[in-house]
């Protein structure tokens, strides 16, 4: 190295000393260093071999799903049943069925509120011979390289001095209730099983198709995982969609339940006071009783209004629900998906080449920082 060194100061003074630096020489002087480039970049190539050989094999799965949607409820068939029922304010002849743009569905699978769902769903490991949940799979079996576990090794240690503070704290904490729905919480486990999901589970949109990527130590968990999210997916989108319109729903059927004891009251004051009143002949009476068969009338054909409009909705909830076809089924994959054994090397080859060539131009700028200062 002293020798290369003092090679470089040569070249510096020269440089310095003609106020330039020939390209010529400046390659000279890269080939006379090249033994350290090269001790360099197998440094940083075996290193990268390290990581490599360190990590699991990982296989991927994909599945893809076809995006069907009808229109939904259409506000304008509601519009009557407003005017009728003088539920107008309400909303109901004017409420906009907003479909979720399916731009927005890979962003979504990646909240903590979706991948909650997946939790405690159980794959099956071939290593503990057993199916076992995706939270137990994290905390327990999740295998990782060498350099993670070398990263976090100060914080195992500081966990392991400050477990019993934690034991304390937890035991007497307050922990937020889970029933409470408007308000997330996890433990340290499921936190952590959520952070892994995310880096296990991909999701694009291509045109009209949802393709989703699972990916796992092992073919199997990998295409179960991916079954798991396709299914959790439909239903929880169906929910999304369909929840504005379903309370539409419920709203009408109630509005026609309650005009339906209205009908059987009135109905039944009319068969009262004809029963009460037979063969008494009074225009007193007759008024009564025409107006009680008006009002049975009105409920009834209100009531009938409201149980058509009952049906015409039910039936276009029916239509709105999304239909998403399975356009491509998971499949057990048999080649590991990760790690790229032969890409990676050459990119750390080439990495390591990259950071020897600049490790020569930081200490070129270094011996020519101080040759300068040196001389002033």
């Amino acid at each position: 190295m002293k020798k290369n060194i003092s090679h470089m100061d040569r070249f510096i003074k020269k440089s310095l000393h003609e106020e330039e630096i020939l390209i010529k020489d400046l390659i000279n002087e890269i080939i006379a260093f090249k033994k350290w480039i090269i001790v360099v970049a197998l440094i940083v190539f075996t290193l990268g071999l390290t990581y490599i050989l360190t990590s699991s094999d990982e296989y991927t799965t994909t599945s893809k799903l076809l995006m069907e949607q009808s229109n939904g409820i259409n506000s304008k068939a509601l519009g009557g049943l407003a005017s009728i029922t003088g539920l107008g304010n309400l909303g109901i002849g004017n409420q906009n069925t907003e479909a979720l743009p399916p731009e927005l569905i890979p962003e979504l699978v990646m909240e903590s509120d979706f991948l909650k769902l997946l939790l405690y769903e159980k794959v099956y490991l071939e290593e503990v011979n057993d199916s076992i949940s995706l939270v137990h799979f994290v905390n327990e079996y999740e295998k990782h390289n060498f350099y993670y576990h070398l990263v976090r090794f100060p914080n195992k240690l500081k966990s392991i001095f400050s477990s019993k503070v934690n034991t304390e704290v937890e035991n007497n904490g307050d922990p937020i209730s889970h029933e409470n729905e408007a308000i997330l919480a996890f433990d340290v486990r499921e936190r952590k099983t959520i952070a892994q999901l995310k880096t296990r589970i991909e999701v694009e949109k291509e045109e009209r198709l949802l393709v989703i990527k699972t990916k796992m130590p092992e073919p199997l968990a990998s295409a179960q995982l991916n079954e798991i999210l396709s299914r959790f997916l439909k239903e929880y989108l169906t929910k999304i969609i369909l929840d504005k319109d379903v309370k539409n729903f419920e709203f009408i059927e109630e509005r026609t339940k309650e005009a339906k004891n209205r009908v059987e009251q009135t109905q039944k004051k009319l068969a009262n006071f004809r029963d009460g009143n037979r063969g008494i002949n009074s225009q007193l009476l007759k008024t009564e009783e025409d107006r009680l068969l008006a009002d049975f009338n009105l409920e009834f054909s209100l009531y009938n209004s409201l149980a058509q409009q009952m049906e015409q909705t039910r039936i276009k909830v029916q239509n709105a629900t999304p239909l998403m076809t399975v356009f491509q089924k998971p499949q057990l994959p048999t080649v590991p998906s990760e790690p790229k054994f032969l890409l990676l090397s050459i990119v750390f080859l080439v990495l390591g080449g990259i950071i020897g060539v600049l490790f020569f131009f930081g200490l070129l700028v270094v011996r020519m920082l101080i040759i300068h200062f040196s001389h002033v």
